[in-house]
């Protein structure tokens, strides 16, 4: 994987803390390693984090050096909707085969979006081990871990954990301010150092939404031209009102609704899925979005949930629950009254 990437990818993949042993695991993959040890890995981490990245540059590396090597790259939802229509036109085999004959590498991402398929994740399991078992190798990418994805069959998640799983956090202030750098490296828009370090403290977030919002600064100074003074305010400007809103802000926000009913405040972001917890969860989304204003996807990724239509459902489910049940409008009225005294 010492190959310099496509142009599509238009920087070099930056080895943080946070990804460095994901990076080493995805080397046990690829083409050429003698004695392998390795033949599965899953690659667990928030949307943005780089899964995907390392995912193109296994394949890129096994293109290169693997030219005549059979690779399928697929996505869950893509192996699930294949598998559907093979057995709405009874090709079950032929769907088989493409996926577990003479095939050296096989990618599944965003396998997170199988819990609720059980002949697809018996197919996935079929191949992963059909594959492995003829000297192939395997990359799968969740969200989350397998464990806590719901329906996920306990023979798949074994067989998951029977082989390398590994988490890639969200980059820590430091790796932020290096990433930034990073990035500006390659470009010829500039930030100050000032304007840097603002962004890595306030923006707890993935490499992927950094890499956006630098964009949109980019953007902002090219149309303001010239005018350096007019274009340095503008850009700290944005950058002011795209700071997203304090996790620590977040965090005093669960903390009261776990508190009200009576559950742990870390049990929010876990999987646990108690009807107390979930209650609790819930109702904690749906002040994030009212009383903080932010998105779905910010929410998700908060509380550790890689599809934001979780979100989407916690949020209409408490405000439609509201208008029937005068218990729970006054607990999350009273939520809402406590946490902006709070403010």
């Amino acid at each position: 994987m010492n190959a310099p990437l496509r142009k599509a990818d238009s920087r070099s993949f930056l080895v943080l803390p946070e990804n460095q042993l994901a990076v080493a695991a995805v080397k046990k993959l690829a083409p050429g390693v003698k004695r392998r040890t390795v033949r599965l890995v899953t690659l667990i981490g928030d949307p943005g984090t780089g899964k995907s990245h390392l995912t193109r540059e296994l394949v890129r590396s096994w293109e290169l050096e693997q030219p005549n090597k059979k690779m399928r790259v697929v996505t869950a939802s893509q192996f699930a909707s294949q598998l559907a229509e093979a057995s709405n036109t009874n090709t079950i085999s032929q769907f088989q085969s493409r996926y577990r004959n003479d095939v050296d590498l096989f990618v599944c991402e965003d396998i997170q979006m199988l819990g609720a398929r059980k002949e697809t994740q018996q197919q996935l399991q079929a191949t992963i081990d059909d594959l492995i078992g003829s000297g192939g190798v395997v990359l799968l990418t969740s969200t989350t871990m397998p464990g806590a994805v719901r329906g996920l069959s306990r023979r798949l998640v074994n067989r998951i954990h029977g082989g390398l799983c590994v988490a890639i956090d969200l980059p820590d202030i430091d790796s932020r301010r290096a990433f930034i750098e990073h990035v500006l490296s390659s470009e010829s828009f500039r930030l100050t150092s000032q304007q840097i370090e603002q962004i890595a403290k306030d923006y707890a977030v993935s490499p992927r939404e950094l890499l956006g919002l630098i964009g949109q600064l980019k953007t902002e100074a090219q149309v303001l031209g010239r005018h350096q003074k007019r274009r340095a305010s503008s850009v700290a400007k944005l950058i002011e009102e795209r700071t997203p809103a304090d996790e620590k802000t977040l965090s005093k926000l669960c903390r009261l609704a776990a508190s009200r009913f009576g559950v742990k405040s870390t049990d929010l972001k876990g999987p646990r899925r108690s009807q107390t917890v979930s209650m609790a969860r819930q109702t904690a989304m749906y002040l994030a979005r009212e009383s903080l204003k932010l998105n779905y996807v910010e929410i998700g990724q908060y509380f550790n949930r890689g599809n934001h239509s979780t979100v989407i459902h916690a949020c209409r489910k408490i405000a439609e629950q509201r208008q029937s049940d005068p218990d729970l409008d006054l607990t999350v009225q009273s939520i809402r009254d406590e946490f902006e005294r709070a403010r």
